[in-house]
């Protein structure tokens, strides 16, 4: 054990204290080492970059398009995507519904979501600059 994080298992349904159940690993879980939410999905999010922490996908069930960098392609269910920090990425959902494992190391998305999507959008801005991350604008 290291701190005061021990191990823990979360039941179907069950979040880590703090979060709603979508939440499965978050810094005060994981003593800040990774984030985990199990997102089930209509949509993604546009263009931004972390300067913070890399950013990982895993597919459970439905398609999503990915955009890092240059590179765009299509990951469906049980496929695995890697997005390092400093790289411009978006990503968005093919079809109805996706569910998707999303990832950061070190932790820190648990905290960003939690706070911008309970401000106004013209203090969302502030919100990602505090976490370090940056929407840009999409290029045609």
């Amino acid at each position: 054990m290291i701190g005061n994080v021990k191990g823990y298992v979360l039941k179907d349904g069950e979040g880590v204290p703090g979060f709603g159940s979508d939440v499965k690993a978050a810094k005060q879980s994981t003593n800040g080492m990774l984030t985990l939410i199990e997102s089930k999905t209509t949509g993604g999010a546009p263009l931004h970059v972390h300067t913070r922490e890399d950013e990982y996908f895993y597919v459970v069930e439905g398609i999503i398009t990915v955009r890092c960098g240059e590179d765009q392609f299509e990951a469906g269910a049980r496929s695995f995507v890697f997005l390092p920090r400093g790289v411009p990425h978006s990503w968005d959902v093919v079809g109805d519904e996706a569910t998707v494992l999303m990832i950061t190391t070190p932790a820190m998305l648990e905290e960003f979501l939690a706070e911008y999507h309970t401000v106004t959008q013209e203090q969302r801005g502030l919100i990602a600059e505090r976490y370090g991350i940056t929407f840009l604008p999409e290029s045609k």
